[in-house]
């Protein structure tokens, strides 16, 4: 799977998730995962795509960042560490 991580502020999710969701389908991509938990400063929005250009476009188009194939099993994880050393300490 290839993992796009986006930072989102909260004000800002709702309006954010169905722009992701109209371009989702305007694109005709569908998502293997899609998940958001929250942080100090705002929410963590993590999808997974099964083709690489999928989630380099999904990335660009919301100042995400996409990351290389990772394991199904310890992709959230290597990813929240990668992105946010501080989030993956704090319980």
């Amino acid at each position: 799977m290839h993992v796009v991580g986006i930072r989102v502020k909260l004000s800002d999710l709702s309006k954010q998730m169905a722009a992701m969701r109209l371009w989702l389908d305007e694109h005709r991509i569908d998502l293997s995962t899609f998940a958001c938990r929250h942080t100090d400063d705002g929410m963590y929005v993590h999808a997974e795509f099964r083709l690489a250009h999928h989630a380099a476009a999904f990335a660009e188009r919301f100042g995400g960042r996409a990351n290389r194939p990772l394991s199904a099993a310890y992709a959230e994880e290597d990813l929240m560490q990668e992105i946010s050393p501080v989030d993956a300490l704090v319980g």
